[in-house]
């Protein structure tokens, strides 16, 4: 999902007429909300066979890693979020959740989460 299309998508979703904080902010919340994803399941798109200059989040196993996803760019109009497209919700909901503490959102995430992992066990 395009960074700015999610940012569009948290400002239609979150209640009470609440202001999004400025890019900054915005950008270390959603990287927070990934990396809350990568403590519950593997995404795909940050998974890596082998070291290199990327950092490294956790270990999977001996030989795959996942890294630490970039930090959205919410001024770039074509800089995807760095993680599967299946997520993306659960990021945007997670945020919502960080922003709001309303724990519907973040039920929302995890089951957004659970899915995922259903979808992708092999």
């Amino acid at each position: 999902m395009l960074c700015i299309r999610a940012k569009e998508i948290l400002a239609h979703k979150i209640t009470g007429g609440k202001k999004l904080p400025d890019d900054n902010l915005l950008s270390e919340l959603f990287l927070e909300a990934m990396l809350f994803i990568c403590d519950k399941c593997e995404p795909g798109e940050l998974l890596r066979g082998a070291r290199n200059n990327e950092a490294i989040y956790r270990n999977v196993n001996d030989d795959i890693f996942l890294i630490i996803p970039s930090k959205p760019n919410f001024s770039d109009k074509n800089e995807h979020l760095q993680i599967d497209e299946s997520l993306s919700y659960a990021v945007i909901n997670y945020v919502i959740f960080l922003l709001s503490q309303d724990e519907f959102y973040r039920r929302l995430a995890l089951e957004t989460i659970a899915d995922y992992i259903a979808k992708h066990r092999g």
